[in-house]
């Protein structure tokens, strides 16, 4: 994108907000951007030969208005935790699953969710689905849209640093996915995690052979 000296301003749309997710897809030249409800995928550059590129988006489909009710009969009863705002689907996960799709996760109106978005092989397929299949998304992205959580899908695993629980106490450091079965941080161990919030994942090579790598998720504590 910078290389390109041709950069595109996201502009989403207006009934849109909370755009707290990137993922730059470098090899075919987009940006795909996680809201509130909605998916996007923009250009991250106009070429010599196109003046100008539609951004692409898919909204969250109708099946989660029954979450939504659900979850703003619970504010009347969570007052302290819930707003009528955040009964949505917020995008907090975006990762390349394989060639033709992501991984995508969100709140779900504080019951989590997941799913797979078809984006195509190739940069002039023009392709930006939602699949029908949609997965737990416990331990994968928070209930709460305030809480952050880190990401990163490792060779068919999911790695991820979240909170795991509808009161946004129970903080962990996941692997899903994948054919090895789920595995967390010890619960409620102020040892392992006390207060994190959660920024970033790094792969780091354990050694020179780089098929051997683990991950780690950064966290920061806020005074």
């Amino acid at each position: 994108m910078l290389e390109s000296n041709n950069p595109v301003t996201f502009e989403g749309l207006a009934n849109s907000s909370a755009y707290h997710t990137f993922l730059l897809d470098e090899e075919k030249g987009r940006l795909v951007v996680g809201a509130k409800d909605h998916i996007f995928s923009s250009p991250s550059s106009i070429s010599a030969e196109t003046t100008q590129e539609c951004q692409s988006g898919v909204q969250i489909p109708g099946r989660f208005s029954t979450r939504r009710d659900e979850c703003r009969g619970q504010e009347k009863i969570f007052r302290s935790l819930i707003n009528q705002r955040e009964c949505s689907n917020f995008i907090k996960v975006l990762q390349p699953f394989n060639q033709t799709h992501l991984y995508v996760c969100g709140t779900g109106a504080f019951h989590p969710v997941c799913s797979y978005l078809e984006v195509g092989k190739k940069t002039e397929d023009s392709v930006f689905r939602l699949e029908p299949l949609i997965e737990n998304g416990r331990g994968k992205s928070p209930y709460d849209p305030k809480l952050l959580t880190a990401s990163m899908l490792i060779d068919g695993e999911l790695y991820a640093g979240t909170s795991a629980d509808f009161m946004g106490r129970d903080f962990a450091i996941f692997r899903t996915l994948g054919k090895h079965h789920p595995i967390r941080t010890e619960q409620h161990d102020s040892r392992w995690l006390n207060d994190p919030r959660f920024v970033g994942v790094h792969l780091i090579p354990e050694s020179d052979n780089q098929k051997m790598t683990k991950s780690t998720c950064s966290s920061k504590r806020t005074l």
